[in-house]
């Protein structure tokens, strides 16, 4: 898997329509000596009870790989566009305690300012179970790659969390490595694999922005927040659908080798369920 991450960067690096800003593959690779993975998965073992097979040792060797791409544009029919990761060790995400999520959940705004019953009812429970396998390369912008860590259960179910909202992902840990890379690991790429209901339920007539003491702020998912904030698009679904087109428009000249005909589908059928 490793050796899968290092030939995507070592591509992008080739690719002379992205500029690749940041990335630590060598560090990376310098450090693989002196990691013990049987030690770190005794120690996920003995905290938690799970016992992973010697066959995923390998996704430790990832250790906390970081990417970071962008690519401008002077079209005035496209957008900026950038994707990229920080990866958390493997085995540090099983084992260690999960606060990724409090500057998001424990903001009393998140929750009055978008009432959601079926989460309020368990996230104080539910959360604390989750934690990021990677966040996001390309500053802090409140998604993430999660696992979610039962007493004794392997393998892990696998959720996207999207500053604040969460959505279980139909798809193994390798699974979910492997599409990152062919989706180029550009931002919101995981909803192309969310079911659009779900979508559609948690984020259809969820508004992120509002005005508090004369000022307005932002919480929960915000893609594309400066047309949030002058009032062209208003909820979260907006923009969700805006960045899966706009991936759609710009990938063809970035990367035409990614068949877009499946990302084509989704977009058709979330702005199908959208103009219900």
């Amino acid at each position: 898997m490793l050796e899968k991450f290092e030939d995507f960067i070592a591509d992008l690096k080739n690719n002379p329509t992205v500029s690749l800003r940041e990335e630590s593959v060598q560090e990376n690779r310098e450090l693989l000596e002196y990691r013990n993975p049987e030690k770190k998965f005794q120690r996920v073992y003995d905290e938690i009870k799970i016992k992973v097979p010697k066959e995923d040792w390998k996704y430790n060797d990832l250790g906390a790989l970081s990417l970071d791409w962008d690519a401008v544009t002077d079209q005035s029919d496209e957008a900026y566009i950038w994707g990229g990761f920080q990866l958390h060790t493997f085995s540090s995400a099983l084992s260690s305690p999960s606060n990724f999520w409090e500057p998001y959940n424990e903001d009393r705004r998140f929750w009055e300012n978008n009432p959601q019953p079926e989460a309020e009812a368990i996230w104080k429970d539910f959360l604390p179970k989750l934690n990021y396998i990677n966040g996001f390369g390309h500053g802090s912008d409140g998604t993430f790659g999660c696992i979610l860590r039962e007493e004794g259960v392997y393998p892990c179910p696998m959720y996207f969390y999207d500053s604040g909202i969460w959505f279980e992902l139909n798809m193994s840990l390798e699974e979910y490595y492997n599409t990152m890379l062919q989706c180029k690991a550009v931002y919101y790429w995981q909803y192309f694999y969310i079911d659009t209901e779900e979508i559609v339920k948690k984020l259809g007539n969820f508004k992120p922005v509002f005005i508090e003491h004369g000022g307005q702020y932002l919480e929960g998912p915000h893609a594309f927040d400066d047309k949030l904030r002058d009032g062209t698009i208003s909820t979260s679904v907006e923009g969700v659908l805006l960045q899966m087109k706009n991936i759609i428009k710009r990938f063809p000249k970035l990367f035409p080798d990614v068949d877009l005909a499946y990302f084509k589908e989704r977009c058709d059928a979330l702005e199908k369920a959208l103009n219900k």
